[in-house]
């Protein structure tokens, strides 16, 4: 019985958990990335170039739900920890991800800056001229 009562509240969390895709313009160098890859392009570990030009790399504002997802679920690390990294980072000449509003805002650097990369939703995704590089579950 307890392990039945485990499953269904397992089966209930995937059932209500949001996809998050890692999304690029469609000139991007790769067709798939590793959750390692994804780790290092938003930490500023690994630089991507086409050509002489540098992936612009994308993150929401902190009060936004698709940002949580992403620390927490892709990056694994806390807001918190982050925001340590990223000052300890700043010194050895690393940049943080450009910060963005919307998924709107997203979709237009995405059309408009080649390569760039980021993160969305399954529904905003949908019908955009995107490569889909990773498949992520926020839990």
């Amino acid at each position: 019985m307890k392990k039945y009562f485990l499953f269904l509240i397992l089966l209930s969390q995937l059932l209500l958990s949001e996809e998050i895709l890692i999304v690029a313009d469609k000139q991007f160098p790769h067709e798939i990335l590793t959750i390692q890859e994804i780790r290092a392009i938003f930490l500023d570990k690994k630089r991507i170039f086409i050509g002489e030009s540098k992936v612009l790399v994308m993150n929401y504002e902190f009060n936004h739900p698709l940002r949580s997802c992403f620390e927490k679920n892709i990056l694994q690390k806390s807001q918190r920890s982050l925001e340590k990294y990223w000052r300890k980072a700043y010194y050895q000449g690393k940049q943080p991800p450009k910060i963005i509003k919307s998924t709107q805002m997203l979709f237009r650097y995405i059309e408009n800056v080649h390569p760039s990369i980021g993160y969305s939703d399954v529904n905003s995704s949908k019908r955009k001229e995107i490569k889909i590089l990773y498949r992520g579950v926020c839990l």
